[in-house]
């Protein structure tokens, strides 16, 4: 038996020489992909894009772009290896881009390649490009200074922190897809004056692109299937609504800079609520609830007056309301189901539970109620 104080030495010397059996990963041998993109090139085909960062302090240029074309992606994988002088490793990819014309018809393959990627991290953004990945991607690098894959992630990650956009992670494409009643949301980037931009939102039928949602109904998608805490909408209305708080006299009583009246709100608090009110006709019923400061409107009105205020509440209720409905019904004709209705039918479901298409067909019939209660807790308006 060993005395402890013996043992100790002996264990420290085998921590030690077991650390060095490490095979060492220096960043100097590594090709680290950023950012991938997937193109449709022909049938049976496709086209495949990495933006590769390499730590070599002598080089001016670090950052290289690796295009291929093969059956599978990891076909792709493979021939991209090829032609780069150090391995290729994905652990640090930021973005994926697939194509306008390879999400229409559907992404769900790529997608599983990635989960199947066990260094692929779950928190890696999902997009699509309106055209080609490739084209967007050769743009960026050829006119962005910063690693492409880094600057994609941070316009996406700002984007969604200022709650603009939902979040398009890898795990949340996931959850929504595989999960019953609920399909994705993916940012569109568009290449503008060399520059990228995100779009607006891509909405899908399963794995299958079927509409964009301009960034002015984005809003109200985030409404609906999230909440807010610091958000911000413009709205308009025809100035006779507001006629009786309108300032009609003083310095900057009248303008004509617009045909209509518009209104800011921001600091927006928001929850929302679905409930199935009817499940023999498939009714639901959405509740809305906002708080939020009035910060700006486009002419004068008597905020100071608690009946103003009223009124301007009771205004945006109703023109929220009209959007709300409105955007439910055109989710509907398509198909997609963004929001979750599906996740609510189910459980209120006994016994046997629907397949996807089976709630696809039911969905078809539902019919929607929307109630919106927004609070102006305080204004900031300068008249």
């Amino acid at each position: 038996m060993w005395p402890k104080w013996k043992l100790l030495p002996m264990m420290i010397l085998c921590i030690v020489l077991n650390t060095g059996c490490v095979e060492p990963r220096q960043l100097e041998k590594l090709a680290l992909v950023t950012a991938a993109g997937y193109d449709l090139e022909k049938e049976n085909v496709i086209k495949g894009t990495v933006v590769v960062h390499r730590f070599d302090p002598l080089a001016q240029n670090v950052t290289k772009l690796i295009t291929v074309d093969a059956n599978t992606s990891k076909g792709l994988k493979q021939k991209q290896n090829l032609q780069s002088n150090q391995r290729l490793v994905t652990g640090q990819m930021r973005c994926v881009i697939y194509s306008k014309e390879l999400a229409e018809k559907g992404i769900i393959q790529l997608v599983d390649a990635l989960n199947r990627d066990a260094t692929v991290g779950n928190m890696v953004y999902l997009t699509v490009a309106d055209g080609k990945s490739s084209d967007l991607m050769q743009s960026g690098v050829t006119h962005n200074k910063v690693n492409l894959g880094t600057y994609l992630y941070n316009l996406i990650k700002q984007n969604v922190e200022s709650e603009q956009i939902l979040s398009p992670t890898l795990q949340e494409f996931n959850h929504t897809y595989y999960d019953f009643g609920k399909d994705p949301l993916l940012p569109i980037l568009k290449l503008k004056n060399n520059d990228i931009k995100i779009k607006g939102m891509g909405l899908f039928k399963d794995d299958r692109l079927v509409a964009e949602i301009k960034p002015d109904k984005l809003f109200y998608v985030k409404l609906l299937s999230d909440k807010y805490n610091a958000g911000s909408k413009d709205l308009g209305f025809d100035r006779s609504q507001f006629e009786k708080i309108r300032m009609k006299t003083g310095e900057h009583a009248i303008r004509n800079l617009y045909n209509k009246l518009f209104v800011n709100i921001d600091n927006i608090q928001s929850s929302g609520k679905i409930k199935l009110i009817d499940k023999e006709n498939l009714r639901f019923r959405i509740t809305v609830k906002i708080k939020a400061r009035l910060l700006e409107t486009t002419e004068p009105l008597t905020v100071g007056d608690p009946k103003a205020i009223k009124l301007i509440e009771k205004k945006i209720n109703k023109v929220m309301e009209h959007d709300i409905t409105k955007l439910l019904n055109y989710f509907q004709s398509l198909g997609s189901d963004p929001v979750g209705f599906g996740n609510e039918y189910m459980t209120h479901l006994r016994g046997k539970r629907l397949s996807k298409d089976e709630w696809k067909e039911r969905y078809k019939q539902a019919s929607f109620e929307v109630k919106v209660k927004n609070t102006i807790v305080q204004t900031g308006v300068i008249d």
